[in-house]
């Protein structure tokens, strides 16, 4: 098969491993490890990782298929629904297992490991499947992995959110800190805790990078320690 073919059935898939083109070019695997590597270095194909090509430059369309399962969450969901005024300096992927961080071109994609695989789906992006939080998760994955609490303020400031399903999702964590602040927070800018409560009877500070100085709310168990 002529190259110019090959590349046009690779650009059906957002990510290729040497498997999928063998099954292509019906060739063993020695030939087509070297097919590969000749390929990457012409700049034909990118190397991803071990393994791994993608004949795209937009790490966006192939990063969430890595790892299956795992999907796009923090500052990358905040980006793509429009719910930060940041630019991320990299991809983030949430993901059921660990994986060390990976250098696409100049951008790093990292990884973080959650037992809370749930709330998160199939977008369509640039003719591809992503699969992304859906905005509800994002929210909760930032308060698990501790952004900066003003960039979560931010975040929920967003029109299209569901609250309650926000709150359910917050419930199905079991978190004790992350139901706390959310539910303050919600309180606070909405006039509305949408069920959620506090758990237990330790102070923990509102804002886990900040010094645990400030006002307590005995209702939320806070130490208030940055203005909302």
């Amino acid at each position: 098969m002529k190259t110019i073919h090959l590349l046009k059935k690779l650009e059906r898939l957002p990510l290729f491993t040497g498997n999928d083109v063998s099954k292509i070019i019906n060739k063993s695997p020695e030939y087509v490890k070297t097919l590969l590597y000749r390929l990457n270095k012409q700049n034909f194909i990118k190397r991803i990782e071990k393994g791994k090509y993608t004949v795209y430059e937009d790490p966006m369309l192939f990063s969430s298929h890595i790892i299956t399962p795992s999907y796009f969450s923090l500052w990358t969901a905040f980006r793509f629904y429009n719910m930060t005024q940041q630019q991320p300096f990299g991809i983030f992927v949430i993901s059921a297992i660990n994986k060390k961080k990976l250098k696409f071109q100049n951008t790093e994609i990292m990884f973080f490991k959650t037992k809370h695989m749930f709330g998160y789906k199939k977008e369509r992006y640039a003719d591809f499947d992503i699969f992304i939080a859906e905005k509800e998760k994002a929210v909760i994955d930032a308060l698990l992995f501790k952004i900066p609490i003003q960039d979560i303020i931010y975040a929920l400031e967003s029109e299209e959110l569901n609250f309650e399903k926000l709150a359910e999702y917050a419930k199905k964590t079991n978190n004790s800190s992350l139901i706390k602040r959310l539910g303050y927070i919600l309180q606070s800018k909405k006039e509305k805790n949408y069920g959620l409560k506090a758990l237990d009877n330790n102070y923990i500070p509102l804002d886990y990078l900040n010094k645990k100085k400030g006002k307590k709310d005995s209702a939320w168990k806070l130490i208030i320690n940055t203005e909302i």
